[in-house]
């Protein structure tokens, strides 16, 4: 057993003994033997209604703290106010708010569908039912009521808990899906799982699979189609899941070991007595069974799967808290095909959600800056331009780069008016060095769909009249994904950005095979090889003759190549060894605040009195 699971079980037996051990306290401490509690039953003495109150108190407390339905806990509440004003004063007014509480009890009860449970709360309502009657016609002991009322909260606290959730309608899309995968829905997983848990609580695994790729099915075949495809789907990960042990899921007088969640998700629990890595054998051979082309309607159809897996002693071992988190993961890395939950992504996650509601109250000129930092010609060592990079001077959480907040930035939908703050802050700046006599061109890094947009091409336009801009000027650096998907429509935004006297720039390009193939469609001025192509400067094999047919590639397209991520002289040797045109990285300098970039540039050019100054001859004009 996990140190978790035995904190867990320890927590329960806790709650437990709170459940009576206050009230003994009272009987101990009073100096009364409970002969003594009857015998003043009559009488109503204080020692027995301070005995019997505690206790019902005590009970009640510990079944709202493990109950997982709001509305048992609401009840729970209810029953035990009532119970206390009806010991402190026996009128009819409590008694008659006592009896329909008790008829909710049952209610609740039958609705879990579970036998025990029902037994209990059946039994014990009814027995504090006759004991109501007794104390009021026949003159019994409160006592009575609370000792009827006692198993009822103890039942919370020993029975597993099933889900209340409705089953699905009769006739509804979900509902006839279900009945085409024949597997167990949510409620009755989550039953199983809690018994499964209460009979094995050693480490365990929560696995959830999400399919992707159904959503052009469904459009183009139909949604019969995509159900059979979904079943195939569910077949091929049922053949993965044989082992015993994965936890098996009743379903009417047969097991499945795999339950259907809704929609395209699946879930299972393995558990890791056996084998440790079980989880991950099982996730692995399931993703390579669904890569395999689906046959359905004479139609070969490719679907996509990923995973995520939780630790079932996570967030208590609760299962709506373990499927929230296998969720979390895979949304929060929708590249990766496996995604293991860690606890980082909860903080992430109420990070993100604080600086959505900053955003919503953000200052551009207050919060967000621009910094800098140079490319450097590998023939001259000169200046080729300056690159601008956006920060965000976040009140909490410090200076943020901009791969830190992007994503929040298009969440928020402020991805085409941050877009034109930096084209106009940039446009801001161009002005300011070439007041000072600086002709150095400046490059804006682009978020990527919005600057095809015809609203941002106007007020690009607009910018350059507005600061009487000279062609070259402004160097717009886009992310490779968005060149390697352009539609006509994009590519004519793209030509209208290079009438308009900007020059383009692919950034971070060869980070992914597919870019490669799409590279001699491309019309730009620069590419960037990512960092990984230039980070192992060390292989200089098969390495370094791939990285060299990607720069002549780009030469022959009549572009420059500049290397990122140089870091260190060996560095710097490796990306000139390529030919390539510049480089760029912390080697030269780290990103710095715009404000001081004309005394930065004034200081360069004084420390590198050898290099041509032509950027920096005035402006003739």
């Amino acid at each position: 057993m996990t140190k978790k699971a035995l904190l867990k079980h320890c927590n329960k037996s806790i709650i437990l003994l709170l459940a009576v051990f206050p009230a003994a306290v009272m009987a101990a401490v009073g100096g009364v033997s409970v002969d003594s509690f009857w015998q003043g039953a009559g009488q109503h003495s204080p020692m027995l209604m301070a005995f019997v109150a505690g206790a019902l108190l005590s009970a009640s407390i510990g079944a709202i703290m493990v109950s997982q339905q709001p509305l048992h806990r609401i009840v729970y509440a209810t029953t035990t106010a009532v119970a206390l004003a009806f010991l402190a004063d026996t009128a009819h007014l409590f008694s008659y708010l006592l009896a329909p509480l008790l008829v909710l009890h049952i209610w609740l009860a039958i609705r879990s569908e579970q036998l025990r449970y029902q037994v209990v709360t059946c039994f014990s309502a009814c027995a504090a039912a006759f004991a109501l009657a007794g104390i009021l016609f026949w003159q019994l002991s409160p006592g009575l009521l609370v000792l009827a009322l006692l198993p009822m909260f103890l039942a919370e606290l020993t029975l597993s808990r099933a889900s209340l959730v409705p089953p699905l309608p009769a006739g509804s899309e979900e509902s006839k899906t279900a009945d085409i995968l024949e597997l167990p829905d949510r409620a009755g997983f989550r039953s199983a799982f809690y018994e499964f848990r209460q009979r094995d609580p050693s480490e365990a695994m929560l696995v959830m699979i999400r399919l992707e790729g159904f959503q052009q099915v469904n459009f183009h075949l139909g949604r019969e189609f995509g159900d059979l495809l979904l079943a195939q789907s569910a077949n091929r990960i049922k053949q993965h899941l044989q082992h015993p042990d994965v936890m098996p899921i009743p379903l009417g007088n047969e097991v499945s070991r795999l339950a259907h969640l809704g929609g395209l998700h699946f879930v299972f629990v393995c558990s890791l007595v056996n084998q440790h890595h079980l989880h991950e054998q099982m996730v692995g051979e399931i993703i390579e069974s669904t890569l395999k082309p689906f046959n359905v309607g004479n139609c070969t159809i490719e679907v996509k799967a990923r995973a995520s897996y939780v630790n079932c002693d996570e967030e208590q071992g609760l299962f709506e808290n373990l499927l929230t988190c296998a969720f979390l993961a895979l949304d929060s890395q929708p590249d990766s095909p496996i995604a293991p939950y860690q606890q980082q992504m909860q903080i992430n996650r109420l990070e993100q959600q604080a600086r959505l509601a900053e955003l919503a109250h953000i200052d551009f000129r207050q919060e967000l800056e621009l910094y800098f930092q140079p490319v450097v010609r590998n023939e001259d060592g000169d200046i080729e331009f300056l690159e601008l990079l956006l920060r965000w001077q976040h009140p909490k959480q410090g200076i943020l780069a901009a791969g830190k907040f992007i994503e929040d930035i298009r969440i928020a939908g402020l991805a085409l008016p941050v877009a034109q703050y930096v084209i106009e802050r940039a446009a801001e700046i161009a002005l300011a060095l070439r007041m000072e006599g600086i002709a150095m061109p400046l490059s804006l890094n682009l978020f990527g769909p919005e600057m095809l947009h015809e609203e941002f091409i106007e007020f690009i336009d607009h910018v350059l009249l507005e600061h009487q801009l000279k062609p070259g000027d402004l160097i717009i650096e886009c992310p490779a994904s968005l060149f390697t998907s352009l539609e006509p429509q994009g590519i004519a935004m793209v030509s209208r950005l290079r009438s308009m006297g900007l020059r383009l720039c692919i950034d971070s390009f060869g980070e992914t095979p597919v870019t490669l193939s799409k590279l001699p469609q491309l019309t730009v001025d620069y590419v960037k090889l990512g960092r990984s192509l230039t980070s192992d400067h060390g292989h200089q094999g098969t390495f370094k003759s791939v990285v060299r047919g990607i720069v002549e590639m780009q030469q022959i397209q009549e572009c420059k190549v500049i290397c990122e991520g140089v870091e260190s002289p060996e560095q710097l040797q490796f990306v000139k060894s390529l030919n390539t045109f510049a480089a760029q990285g912390y080697y030269f300098a780290r990103p710095l605040s715009s404000v001081g970039m004309i005394s930065w540039l004034k200081q360069w050019r004084w420390e590198h009195p050898e290099d041509t100054p032509e950027t920096f001859q005035p402006d003739s004009n």
